[in-house]
C-alpha cells in the first residue's frame, strides 16, 4: 500500500456499503482509524472485526445532521489519534421523491448530511493540514451530483453542491501540500437505496457496482491523490454531454424520466 496511507484516517458514514468497505481495506498494520456513524453498536462491531488488521481503530457515534458535531468529532478523533491525515466524506442519505411529497424535514436532512457536514468536516480539520503541509480531504459525490435526475432534486442539488465545494476548495488549497478528491460513484448496491430506488435502478437499467468494487478505486484514487474520479466509462461520457449540450440529454432522459415518475406516485 501507498506510504499516504500509513496515516490517521477518518471515515464518515463507516457501517454503509461503501463506508465499510472502504474500512476493511485501509485497515492496515501502518494505520490509525477514526469511523464516525450514528449506529454505536453497528460501529463496535467494525471496529471489533477490524482488530489486529489496522493498528488502532475507534468508533464515533454522532448525528452528522447536527451542525455542533463536526468540531466534536474531529476533537474526539484527534485526542484518540493524533492529526487527521485523510477525512473521507462518506456519510450520506438519498431522499428520494417527488420535491413536493418530500417533508421540510426531510430537505434539511439531506442537505445537512451530504453537504453541511463535509464542509465543516474539512473546516474542522484543515487548519491543521495546512500547518502541517500535508494532509487529503476526499468527499465521495455521485454521478448525481453532475446530471440532476427527476426524483433527486434534494439529493443531486446537494452533490452538486459538494462537487463545486471540492473544486472550489482544490483551488483554494493549491500549493498547500493538502489535497482534494471528489469521487463520483454511480448506483451502488448499499442499504442506503430504498426500494423504491431498487426498483428506480432496474427499471431504467442502470449500471450497478458492488460496495467493494468502487471502495477499490475510492483507495486507489486516494492513493495517487487524484483529483476527481467519475466512475463508469459511460458515465463519464454522460457527464460530459450533460455539460455541453444539456438539452441533448434532456432528450435522453425523458423515458428514464417517465419511468421514475411512475416509480415515485404518491398512493391515492
Amino acid at each position: 500500500m501507498n506510504d499516504t496511507l500509513r496515516c490517521h484516517i477518518l471515515i464518515t458514514g463507516a457501517t454503509g456499503g461503501i463506508g465499510g468497505a472502504l474500512a476493511r481495506l485501509l485497515a492496515r498494520p501502518d494505520t490509525r482509524l477514526s469511523f464516525v456513524a450514528r449506529d454505536a453498536a453497528r460501529l463496535q462491531r467494525l471496529v471489533d472485526a477490524l482488530a489486529g488488521f489496522a493498528y488502532s481503530a475507534t468508533a464515533i457515534s454522532a448525528d452528522l445532521g447536527d451542525p455542533d458535531s463536526a468540531a466534536l468529532i474531529a476533537a474526539e478523533a484527534r485526542r484518540r489519534h493524533g492529526p487527521i491525515d485523510i477525512l473521507v466524506n462518506n456519510a450520506a442519505v438519498n431522499g428520494f421523491g417527488h420535491l413536493e411529497d418530500l417533508a421540510p424535514r426531510e430537505i434539511q436532512r439531506v442537505f445537512a448530511t451530504n453537504l453541511m457536514a463535509p464542509v465543516l468536516l474539512t473546516r474542522a480539520v484543515v487548519p491543521e493540514m495546512i500547518a502541517r503541509k500535508r494532509g487529503q480531504i476526499v468527499n465521495i459525490g455521485s454521478i448525481f451530483g453532475s446530471i440532476g435526475f427527476a426524483g433527486f432534486s434534494a439529493y443531486s442539488s446537494g452533490k452538486f453542491a459538494l462537487r463545486g465545494f471540492s473544486e472550489a476548495l482544490r483551488r483554494e488549497l493549491d500549493g498547500s501540500g493538502v489535497a482534494v478528491t471528489y469521487v463520483a460513484p454511480r448506483y451502488t448496491k448499499t442499504a442506503l437505496n430504498s426500494p423504491a430506488v431498487n426498483d428506480m435502478a432496474l427499471a431504467t437499467g442502470m449500471a450497478m457496482d458492488e460496495p467493494a468494487d468502487v471502495a477499490r478505486q475510492i483507495v486507489a484514487a486516494i492513493e495517487s491523490r487524484r483529483a476527481e474520479l467519475v466512475i463508469g466509462r459511460a458515465e463519464r461520457v454522460f457527464v460530459r454531454l450533460n455539460a455541453l449540450w444539456p438539452k441533448l440529454v434532456d432528450r435522453g432522459l425523458v423515458r428514464t424520466t417517465r419511468r421514475i415518475r411512475e416509480i415515485v406516485k404518491p398512493a391515492a
